[in-house]
C-alpha cells in the first residue's frame, strides 16, 4: 500500500503509515481532507540515523551502539581523524572544535615562545615538554577519542531537538538538516590547494626571477669592465706603464643603476667594479685582473671572489 501523504510503500493491511504516521482510510472510503495523524515511536537508533547521514552511517552506529552498552565513552581509533584531522571536523559539522584545532598551534606555540625569550636556555625543558604534549593531544589524543566527541556531538543536537518539537517526524527532520556531512570541507580543500599551488608557483619563480634579475645586473657590469679594459689597453699600449686612475685613461662611462662604482688597482692593473643591486650582489664585487700578453697587449680575466656564479655570466665564472 502507498501512503498517499508522503508516498512511502507500507504493507497492504497496514492501517499506519510506517514514515510519516498518516491513518488510511477504511477500504471503499477515500482519504478525508484533514489528515490524521499518529506519532509513531521510533528507536534511538533512527535518531542515530538522522544525525549521522548516510556517510558511513553503520560505522558510527556500531561505535554509539557500544558507548550506550557501557553507558560512557571510551577510547577507538579513528583514522580520518588522524591523517585529516582538521577536514574531518568540518566535514562532519564539529564547527567549534575544528576552530579550536586551527588555533590549537597559535594557543600552544606563542605561550611556549614567550617562556623561551623570557626563561632563555633554562626553559629549554618546559619548551620540549610543551611540543610533545601538543604532539601527543593532535596525533594520539584526538584520533583515540575522535568517535567518542562525534558521539556527544550527535546526542547534544538530538537532546535540543527533542526539547524544541514533540512531533518524531519533524525531529527526525531537523537532525537531518542539523547533521549528516557538510560541503565545506569540499570548498576548504579547494581554498587551501589553490593558496598551496600559488606557494608551490611563487617558490620556483620567485627564485628564477631573482637569478635572472641578478644575472642581468652582472652582465651590465660586463660591459662597463670590458669598456674599461680597452682603454687600459690603449693607454698600456702608449705608456708601457699601468694608468694611476680610469679617468687618466679618458674612461668616462655613465654607470648603468647595477653599478656603484668602477675603479683600477694602479700597481697590479686589476679593474674593481661594484656591484649595486640585491642583497646576492650588493656590494660585491667583478673583477678585471689583466696579464701581459703578445705584441706589448694585455689580456683579461673576469673574476668574483664575493659572487656566486649562479648569478655572474659564464665568462667569469671560476667553472666555465
Amino acid at each position: 500500500m502507498l501512503c498517499s501523504k508522503c508516498a512511502t510503500s507500507n504493507d497492504d493491511d497496514a492501517t499506519v503509515c510506517v514514515h510519516c504516521g498518516y491513518v488510511f482510510p477504511p477500504p471503499g472510503q477515500s482519504a478525508p481532507k484533514n489528515h490524521a495523524r499518529v506519532e509513531v515511536p521510533v528507536s534511538e537508533e533512527e535518531y542515530y540515523k538522522a544525525v549521522i547521514g548516510p556517510k558511513n552511517q553503520d560505522y558510527y552506529l556500531d561505535h554509539f551502539s557500544r558507548f550506550d552498552d557501557a553507558g560512557k565513552v571510551g577510547p577507538t581509533w579513528h583514522w580520518p581523524a588522524f591523517f585529516v584531522t582538521f577536514y574531518w571536523l568540518l566535514y562532519r559539522k564539529m564547527w567549534l572544535n575544528a576552530l579550536i584545532y586551527f588555533f590549537l598551534p597559535y594557543i600552544i606555540m606563542i605561550p611556549l615562545g614567550i617562556i623561551g625569550a623570557v626563561l632563555g636556555n633554562a626553559a629549554g625543558g618546559v619548551i620540549i615538554l610543551g611540543y610533545l604534549l601538543y604532539f601527543a593531544a593532535v596525533f594520539i589524543g584526538i584520533p583515540m577519542y575522535a568517535n567518542a566527541l562525534y558521539y556527544r556531538q550527535c546526542n547534544k543536537i538530538i537532546d535540543e531537538v527533542r526539547a524544541s518539537s514533540h512531533h518524531t517526524q519533524r525531529q527526525l527532520g531537523e537532525l537531518s538538516g542539523k547533521g549528516g556531512t557538510s560541503k565545506v570541507v569540499i570548498i576548504a580543500i579547494l581554498i587551501l590547494s589553490f593558496i598551496g599551488f600559488l606557494g608551490i608557483l611563487a617558490a620556483v619563480a620567485i627564485p628564477a626571477y631573482q637569478d635572472y634579475t641578478m644575472k642581468a645586473r652582472t652582465s651590465q657590469a660586463l660591459n662597463i669592465g670590458r669598456a674599461a679594459e680597452n682603454f687600459v689597453d690603449d693607454y698600456y699600449s702608449q705608456y708601457s706603464s699601468i694608468p694611476r686612475s680610469l679617468e687618466a685613461t679618458n674612461f668616462a662611462s655613465s654607470l648603468p643603476p647595477a653599478v656603484k662604482e668602477v675603479g683600477i688597482d694602479n700597481q697590479t692593473g686589476v679593474i674593481t667594479i661594484t656591484m649595486n643591486g640585491g642583497a646576492a650582489i650588493d656590494g660585491k664585487t667583478i673583477l678585471f685582473v689583466p696579464a701581459l700578453g703578445g705584441g706589448n697587449r694585455l689580456s683579461w680575466t673576469c673574476m668574483s671572489e664575493e659572487i656566486q656564479d649562479r648569478y655572474l655570466p659564464q665568462e667569469c665564472r671560476r667553472s666555465r
